[in-house]
């Protein structure tokens, strides 16, 4: 099973997404949603081909069912790394 880490920019892309989802639905909704993002990406632990392939090679994204976003990923070191934590509007 790999471990799951994030990178400095997915972690400045959750608290961003926190600071955004405070101020329309308040902090236990923020803090509800970054939970429920994080504990979707549990199953790549185990599964990591699980996201669809990027234009890097190296790169899958994983696209989270209940939330807009996608968290581009790779396997690296013995670890899933997650790069970042991005709207599905971003260009990437």
């Amino acid at each position: 099973m790999l471990k799951i880490t994030l990178t400095s920019k997915a972690q400045s892309d959750l608290e961003a997404l926190h600071e955004r989802y405070s101020i329309h639905a308040g902090s236990r909704a923020a803090n509800r949603v970054v939970l429920e993002i994080l504990e979707s990406l549990e199953p790549l632990r185990t599964f990591s081909g699980l996201g669809r392939p990027s234009q890097s090679p190296d790169i899958r994204e994983f696209v989270f069912t209940r939330y807009p976003y996608v968290a581009p990923y790779r396997v690296a070191n013995g670890q899933l790394q997650i790069l970042r934590v991005l709207h599905q509007r971003t260009d990437r």
